[in-house]
């Protein structure tokens, strides 16, 4: 049986799969070596009769917790200072980078439900474009609030490819 750590993984995987896949976009997950990101939501557009990359993907950073809280409108995570510190040092000309977290509940037993009918994942991802300054003691946590109205949904991740298009294109003017 495998860890939990790597169930969480692959529980977070499946979620961002399912999201791209309803958005139409490729997404692109693991990297030869882990320099702090998991992978690239590369949209695609309609060239002629082909259907190719845009060139304008986002980064991801990809979390599994149980260890997360609702306060009101927010949810609340400790991120780890270095995790956070590779999201709000990313060069701004550089690809954008966002930070998706799936929340799980306490009870792995919750985490998916399958019948017949349909497989069930419960909580969901939410997403969030870190800024700030960055840590400077990368040993520890920091806590973050992410807006629970960011659940990454196909429409979310489709707003968030426009909005990273839109970012590079106003730089280039």
């Amino acid at each position: 049986m495998i860890t939990q750590q790597h169930t969480q993984e692959s529980l977070s995987r499946s979620y961002i799969h399912a999201i791209a896949g309803s958005a139409g976009v490729n997404l692109h997950v693991g990297r030869e070596f882990d320099y702090g990101f998991d992978g690239t939501f590369r949209p695609v557009i309609i060239r002629g009769k082909r259907r190719v990359e845009s060139g304008f993907p986002i980064d991801f950073q990809l979390k599994c917790t149980k260890n997360w809280s609702h306060e009101a409108d927010q949810v609340a995570y400790s991120i780890e200072t270095k995790t956070y510190n590779d999201l709000v040092t990313r060069d701004p000309e550089g690809i954008g980078a966002v930070l998706i977290l799936l929340c799980v509940p306490d009870n792995p037993a919750e985490w998916v439900e399958v019948s017949e009918d349909y497989i069930r994942m419960r909580r969901c991802c939410y997403y969030s474009v870190l800024s700030g300054d960055p840590v400077a003691n990368e040993g520890s946590t920091k806590k973050i609030l992410i807006a629970r109205k960011n659940v990454l949904t196909p429409e979310a991740l489709i707003r968030l490819l426009t909005t990273e298009r839109e970012r590079k294109l106003g730089a280039a003017s």
